[in-house]
């Protein structure tokens, strides 16, 4: 099973680029890996994608566990075109009582049952039976003479009656079957019959042989008795109209095993079939395969928070976290391996990883790794910049061919214009949810060169945030030219005050409070203590 690789939700560039470029790391080691975004790529992250020939990493909308990470049967099906006894007979071959039917194509067309089958059987001698040549031929080891159809519907006869009854019984369109009695198979011929079968392995002259085709009567010889042909030919009918198609409970692959769970305890059937989002069959699935799920195995970056983290993470099995924040609540049933370095940003461990296991750096990699720590540590203005990622940039600006300064304003300017987002999508554009002494409290960070649009609709963003359900939440819009940020919060004064040692206000300047994770997160968590 693929490694899934994504970063946080509501991603920024770092998440993005980490997650693209740790999963290209596992595959390069032989490891099967595949990166994801918890949420669309912003622009900045985006201008990075374009910049260096990247694709955009697919949305993962969760995590949970579903019907294709489940072990269930994989069974053989039938067509509607096989025979009742084909039928029967699968089933006792594989022990069930229940088999699928499905169309040329693989598409599921419903259910067969043996109880079906014993239905058909008890009542085969009252009703006409459609009966294809292939099915007859194949269950009763059959030779064709002469054939004039390949399907035959009409009602089954078996001639072992004087002549006299016989003229009375026998109708045009019947199917008969009959032994080496050549005045009969003359008769039945000249009855125009749909089809005849001769058993014991009878034959026929020319003359028969040249009246049946002229009389549009297909005949074959097969190697079974008149009283055996007889019973089983009601059993090469096709399952066709035996089929139960109706108040079937199926599940698509894609389904949540919760909600599985929840139909299986409301409905009683042994087993349930899998289609996929064609209609395609995959099997069928039971009570007992839900025991034991193959959990998805899932790589954490640039975060270890649930909050943080794709819904249904706690039904995932985390084999590995690497990131750059401090450690939050995610605990796991087994040891796993974890990395988190107090630098600037995730994707400088990333890069130092590539260098303990000798793996090079492609050019489009160093790219985005670069593109990444320049957009988390402001370009070295962010107080969360260490010597490691300065490092790393210097290196990777190297493999990228970019001036990394010129660069990452271009990248800057291109990821900060505001005008196309809303208010609602501007303050979760940077989204981080935390518990601060049993407080709710959400901290969203923008970055942008144009400080005068957010400010210029104050009014506008306080109501917005106000009505949120968090019981603080603060909105920093970081200026990376000023190194600092404006706050707007959802919060008491004196909070925000003692937090950030400013005159508490809305829109205030917190002079050099560029970096959530230094910054905003531990000034507010120690001010909420002290409230």
């Amino acid at each position: 099973m693929s490694l899934l690789v994504f970063g946080h939700k509501n991603p920024d560039t770092d998440s993005i680029c980490s997650a693209i470029s740790l999963a290209h790391l596992k595959n390069e080691l032989g490891v099967e890996a595949t990166p994801y975004a918890l949420g669309e790529v912003r622009k900045e992250a985006q201008y990075a994608l374009d910049y260096f020939g990247v694709k955009a990493p697919e949305v993962l909308e969760d995590v949970k566990i579903q019907v294709k990470d489940l072990s269930y049967d994989k069974v053989k099906s039938l067509k509607p075109s096989d025979s009742v006894l084909n039928a029967y007979n699968t089933m006792i071959e594989k022990g069930t009582k229940t088999l699928p039917v499905v169309s040329v194509d693989g598409k599921f067309e419903g259910i067969i049952t043996m109880v079906e089958i014993a239905k058909s059987l008890m009542y085969q001698h009252f009703r006409k039976v459609n009966i294809p040549l292939e099915n007859v031929c194949y269950n009763l080891k059959g030779e064709v003479l002469v054939q004039c159809n390949d399907v035959f519907d009409g009602r089954v006869t078996t001639l072992s009656y004087g002549m006299e009854e016989i003229m009375n019984l026998l109708s045009e369109g019947d199917i008969a079957i009959v032994g080496n009695r050549y005045d009969i198979i003359e008769y039945a011929i000249d009855t125009k019959v749909s089809l005849l079968i001769l058993t014991g392995k009878a034959t026929l002259n020319d003359e028969l042989t040249a009246l049946a085709k002229a009389n549009g009567v297909t005949v074959i010889s097969v190697d079974v008795d008149t009283y055996t042909a007889s019973n089983l030919i009601n059993q090469c009918a096709e399952i066709e109209d035996i089929i139960t198609r109706e108040n079937l409970v199926l599940f698509n692959e894609n389904d949540y095993v919760d909600d599985v769970k929840e139909t299986m305890l409301s409905t009683n059937f042994r087993a349930y079939p899998v289609v996929d989002d064609n209609s395609k069959f995959l099997g069928l699935v039971s009570r007992r395969h839900l025991l034991n799920p193959t959990k998805k195995n899932v790589v954490l970056v640039d975060h270890n928070e649930f909050a943080q983290s794709a819904d249904g993470i706690e039904q995932a099995n985390i084999v590995e976290i690497v990131d750059h924040h401090k450690i939050g609540g995610i605990s796991t049933d087994l040891p796993i391996s974890v990395r988190v370095s107090p630098v600037g940003c995730c994707s400088t461990i990333i890069y130092n990883l590539y260098k303990e296991n000798n793996v090079e750096v492609p050019k489009h990699i160093a790219g985005l790794l670069l593109s990444a720590i320049l957009s988390d540590t402001l370009i070295f203005k962010s107080p969360t910049a260490t010597e490691l990622d300065k490092k790393a940039v210097l290196e990777l600006a190297e493999i990228a061919g970019v001036d990394y300064e010129a660069y990452g304003m271009d990248m800057f300017k291109a990821g900060t214009s505001l005008d196309e987002f809303s208010i609602e999508e501007i303050v979760n554009m940077d989204f981080k949810e935390f518990n601060m002494s049993g407080n709710r409290v959400g901290i969203g960070q923008v970055m942008t060169l144009d400080i005068d649009s957010i400010l210029n609709k104050k009014d506008e963003y306080l109501s917005y945030i106000n009505g949120t359900d968090y019981d603080m939440l603060v909105l920093a819009i970081t200026d990376i030219i000023k190194e600092g940020s404006y706050l707007l919060y959802k919060a008491n004064d004196s909070v925000i005050a003692e937090a950030f040692n400013v005159d508490a206000n809305q829109g205030v300047f917190a002079e050099g409070v560029v970096s959530r994770k230094k910054q905003l997160v531990p000034n507010l968590t120690n001010a909420v203590k002290n409230m």
